[in-house]
């Protein structure tokens, strides 16, 4: 079988590209590079998902270990939650492709994005022939319903005890992994949301909607006067924000503005913001002149996070 990983896992067209024997021995072979005896699996809703789900957790099962699926979920969720429990983790998603896409992110255990040499693993580990299991040597797959309510949780506790009251939000779901949790967290804290593309059916994830079309989120934020908005995408790894006046308001303002907060409270690292070599020179001289210091990698949120 032919394997390769891009940036951010593996992607391709749901069929043809990405089959659901490709999947299910790319979990096998997870199973025996990553090892453990536990895995959380999550998911976007793009009609492929429960397919592809059901391939994954049988390929690792059949390895021997015991797959908690998450169910929909963001993908920094199960980060979060590998990262907490020091256990691998997989996303199915295909991010902001079209639905007709999807794909598979591995979390090492800790939550880590995998580097250079554990994919290269995975790639010479996928045609190996596995010795059979039976009996108590296969895994067990079972359902975790606390996931998301843990995961809200956490974004709640991020603003260490600070609240959104008063603020007006309109948040777009792209009718993605976000739907639910997204609406939820921010009401919890106290904002006035008003949501959307938050109707998910398989089919309409990323469809002129989220991160990579925020015109619709611009123009709702102008029709119910709210103070801002913001659109994530399909798996809800990624956001875009558009300010009161409808004006978009990139990667590069979003760093800026939590990387200033950060210091301003004494918790920015090192006075340190990494970033990708795509980050612009404005940002860079923004950064200067409050004296932080940015650091360049390669793009791929795995270099920045190494």
């Amino acid at each position: 079988m032919t394997l390769r990983f891009g940036t951010d896992g593996v992607r391709g067209r749901v069929g043809d590209e990405l089959t659901p024997e490709l999947v299910l021995a790319l979990g096998r072979a997870a199973a025996r590079v990553l090892g453990g005896d536990r895995f959380l699996v999550g998911r976007d809703p793009r009609r492929s998902g429960p397919l592809l789900e059901g391939a994954l957790t049988a390929g690792l099962a059949a390895e021997g270990a015991t797959v908690e699926r998450l169910g929909v979920l963001p993908t920094p969720a199960v980060a979060a939650l590998a990262a907490a429990e020091g256990v691998p983790g997989a996303v199915i998603s295909a991010s902001h492709n079209a639905w007709v896409d999807n794909g598979v992110k591995l979390f090492g255990a800790g939550g880590r994005k995998l580097d250079d040499a554990a994919e290269a693993r995975l790639e010479a580990e996928l045609d190996r022939p596995a010795a059979p299991r039976s009996g108590e040597a296969i895994g067990a797959v079972v359902d975790r319903a606390d996931a998301a309510a843990g995961y809200v949780d956490r974004l709640v506790g991020t603003l260490d005890g600070r609240r959104l009251d008063g603020l007006s939000v309109v948040l777009d779901c792209a009718n993605g992994a976000a739907s639910a949790v997204g609406p939820t967290a921010l009401r919890r804290l106290g904002a006035d949301v008003d949501v959307i593309a938050a109707d998910p059916d398989g089919r309409n994830i990323n469809d002129g909607c989220g991160s990579t079309a925020p015109g619709a989120l611009a123009e709702r934020v102008l029709a119910v006067g709210a103070d801002a908005g913001l659109a994530v995408d399909g798996d809800a790894d990624r956001v875009v924000a558009v300010d009161a006046q409808g004006r978009v308001v990139d990667g590069d303002h979003l760093m800026a503005v939590c990387a200033l907060d950060l210091a301003e409270r004494g918790l920015l690292a090192e006075r340190t913001v990494v970033v990708t070599v795509m980050t612009n020179l404005g940002f860079r001289l923004a950064m200067a002149e409050h004296d932080v210091r940015v650091v360049e990698t390669p793009v791929g949120d795995r270099y920045v996070l190494e």
